[in-house]
């Protein structure tokens, strides 16, 4: 069955998006174009016909990164609607699932954000728009944790919207933070790595937190 010009040209975005993805992991930003539309087997032109200019494909492969994780946090946050967890389980559930995405292509990924973060301090539209997209990251993490019990006791208290926010943006940075570092020790700090977000419970005073020793 013929493919339809629409369908032609998604799969044409794809194939340059894999293509590059892998080729400013394993070589930099600074690859050429000619090689990103080689590896996809496409001419540089069609780069630009689809996408406009190579910032923009760059972003574009951001865009596709945010959106599997925002698509991921919704399906998490569907599952909550039954068990109602409260906050440190909540955080502790995030962590381990960003922790079990660690497998052979990881450090791939991991080198294309680090290099796409290295980017972003070159060039200032290209932050101004990475930015922009994180944004639904955190927003979409905020609304996990909202809503989410602070503890059992009656009155039952739950996070805020505004309480959700802060710690949205130091779930995002610990896992990150850590999952990179994950690069040079072979990951042997990631139940460190749940254990330091679960912590963050305690940014809203989760009175049910594990005593300290001593």
């Amino acid at each position: 069955m013929r493919r339809s010009r629409a369908e032609q040209k998604e799969l044409n975005r794809r194939a340059l998006i894999a293509s590059a993805r892998h080729l400013i992991a394993t070589q930099g930003t600074n690859v050429p174009v000619d090689a990103i539309a080689e590896a996809a087997d496409l001419t540089t032109g069609a780069i630009y016909s689809i996408f406009g200019s190579k910032r923009d494909l760059f972003l574009a492969i951001v865009e596709e990164g945010i959106q599997a994780d925002v698509a991921g946090i919704d399906d998490l946050k569907q599952s909550f609607q039954q068990d109602d967890p409260p906050l440190r389980a909540t955080l502790e559930t995030y962590a381990r699932r960003a922790a079990s995405h660690v497998d052979d292509a990881f450090h791939e990924e991991t080198r294309l954000e680090a290099l796409m973060t290295l980017l972003c301090l070159d060039d200032d539209v290209f932050r101004e728009q990475c930015l922009h997209l994180q944004h639904a990251q955190r927003s979409a993490v905020a609304a996990l944790l909202t809503g989410r019990p602070v503890s059992s006791r009656t009155p039952l208290r739950r996070v805020t919207p505004t309480e959700a926010e802060p710690i949205a943006t130091a779930l995002l940075a610990l896992t990150s933070g850590y999952l990179l570092r994950g690069v040079l020790d072979d990951h042997a700090h990631l139940d460190g790595m749940v254990r330091a977000c679960a912590a963050l419970a305690d940014l809203v005073g989760d009175d049910e937190a594990p005593a300290a020793n001593g």
